[in-house]
């Protein structure tokens, strides 16, 4: 089995076990492949490597098509060859928080594991907490992946965390399934500030009114959210897109790094799973 390739058709645990669709496969091997690729790369160079999973879930799913349970990106990211020394999972779902401890658990070897069962706002502090001491012997490198069901996605925690540490970014991008379904009622409706707090942008709509309101949302949205990324120091990796199986576009996953080797990384984790390379914002 390659690296990044999850588990499969695992027999039934029991444990709380959510459903997710096929293509989340897709991004379960892209993030294998690249904490895979990290882990192995950077062990050696930096005593401490931390693994931040925001919206972790359970550790395994159910996959609507087939019915087969196949292990995520949480569980995945214990099991690597090349663990991670901390690692920090929050979510606001204690079915899963609970799920997940005894599946960690249940992984061969020590895994210093930190389980945070809080909404992703309110957990920032808990997660400060829970990270390793930084000093000048003990240097600390972090991943964090963000992976939420919706574009409701809070740009203030990512500021916090990118501001603090040295940590990439793998971030799930909901633009089509969510903005450009719903664009028109968050444009409509002054009182819903999701798209003001993806972006990091409370004018957002001015601004959009000043263009002319172009027909290109999700490219608007996600160059805005680069922008923000960028204001923090980040640069960003060729965005990773994501279809249903008749060609609708769902989501992207994003990739930011303040240093290129990170880029480099993505880029052949993208190769490396034989990615469309690709792709139109409309």
């Amino acid at each position: 089995m390659k690296a990044y390739e999850p588990q499969r058709c695992l027999a039934d645990d029991h444990l709380y076990t959510p459903r997710i669709k096929q293509h989340s496969l897709e991004k379960i091997r892209l993030h294998n492949y690249y904490v895979s690729l990290f882990t192995r790369s950077m062990k050696h160079h930096w005593p401490q490597l931390a693994y931040l999973g925001l919206y972790s879930g359970a550790g395994r799913a159910v996959v609507e098509e087939s019915g087969e349970i196949v292990e995520t990106s949480a569980l995945s990211a214990v099991r690597i060859d090349s663990p991670f020394t901390k690692y920090i999972f929050v979510d606001k779902d204690p079915r899963c928080i609970e799920a997940l401890s005894a599946r960690i658990a249940a992984v061969p070897g020590q895994h210093d594991v930190t389980l945070i069962n809080k909404d992703v706002v309110e957990a920032v502090s808990d997660i400060k907490t829970a990270m390793p001491r930084y000093d000048k012997n003990r240097g600390l490198l972090s991943f964090c992946f963000v992976d939420p069901f919706s574009a409701a996605l809070d740009f203030e925690v990512i500021r916090a965390l990118g501001s603090r540490y040295k940590m990439d970014f793998l971030v799930l991008l909901m633009l089509g399934r969510d903005v450009r379904t719903n664009f028109k009622r968050y444009f409509l409706d002054p009182s819903d500030t999701r798209i003001a707090r993806l972006i990091d942008d409370p004018h957002w709509r001015d601004e959009w009114m000043s263009l002319g309101r172009p027909n290109r949302i999700v490219k608007y949205v996600c160059e805005k959210f680069h922008a923000a990324m960028a204001r923090l120091g980040y640069q960003s990796g060729d965005p990773h897109p994501v279809y249903n199986g008749k060609n609708a576009l769902l989501y992207f996953l994003v990739f930011y790094s303040k240093h290129p080797l990170g880029l480099r990384f993505w880029a052949e984790a993208r190769k490396g799973i034989s990615a469309q390379l690709t792709f139109d914002f409309h």
